[in-house]
C-alpha cells in the first residue's frame, strides 16, 4: 500500500465515523463531569456558617446576662455602702453629744449623783515623784487568814460523837 491509498482510506473512515457518530453522543462529547459533592460542601459551609452565628449570638447573649446580673449586684453593694456611711455618720454625730462636757456633767450629777465641786481642785505634782514613779508599790498584806492544814485522821475525830462534844464545850 501506498501512502495516498492509506491517505485515502484513513480519510474515509474518519467520514464514517463523523456520520456513524449519533446527535446523541455529539451532545456528550460537549458535556464535562461535574463534581457532585461541591453543591453539598456548599450546603454544608452556609449550615455551619449559620450555626457559627448562632453560636456567637447566644455567646453574646450570655455575657449579656452575665454583666447585667454583675451589675446588679453592684448596685446592692453600693445602696449598702451608701447605708453605711449615712449610718456611720449618725453614730459620729451621736459620739461626739455624748462625750460633750455638758452631757458629762449631766450624766454624773443625774445617774451617778455627783455634785459639781465649788472649786476645782488642781493636782500639783512634786519634785520626787518623777523618781518615784519607776518604784514598784509594797505588796498588800493580806487580810484572810490561811486554813490549817487537816488530814484525814483529823477529820474522822472531830466528826465522833465524843469529841465534837468536847470541842463544843471548849469553846
Amino acid at each position: 500500500m501506498t501512502s495516498a491509498r492509506v491517505a485515502a482510506e484513513g480519510r474515509r473512515s474518519a467520514a464514517l465515523r463523523e456520520s456513524q457518530v449519533s446527535p446523541r453522543e455529539s451532545i456528550r462529547s460537549r458535556l464535562r463531569l461535574v463534581d457532585r459533592t461541591a453543591p453539598e460542601r456548599r450546603r454544608i459551609g452556609l449550615i455551619a456558617a449559620v450555626g457559627g452565628v448562632v453560636v456567637v449570638l447566644f455567646a453574646i447573649a450570655a455575657a449579656q446576662t452575665l454583666i447585667i446580673s454583675e451589675q446588679a449586684h453592684i448596685d446592692r453593694v453600693t445602696t449598702r455602702i451608701g447605708e453605711a456611711e449615712t449610718r456611720a455618720e449618725h453614730l459620729r454625730v451621736e459620739l461626739a453629744q455624748l462625750q460633750s462636757p455638758q452631757n458629762v456633767t449631766a450624766l454624773a450629777t443625774t445617774k451617778l449623783g455627783m455634785i459639781p465641786a465649788p472649786t476645782p481642785v488642781y493636782l500639783q505634782p512634786k519634785g520626787t515623784d518623777d523618781a518615784r514613779a519607776g518604784e514598784m508599790p509594797p505588796a498588800p498584806t493580806p487580810t484572810t487568814v490561811p486554813k490549817a492544814k487537816t488530814s484525814p485522821s483529823t477529820v474522822a475525830k472531830a466528826t465522833t460523837p465524843t469529841t465534837a462534844a468536847s470541842a463544843a464545850a471548849k469553846r
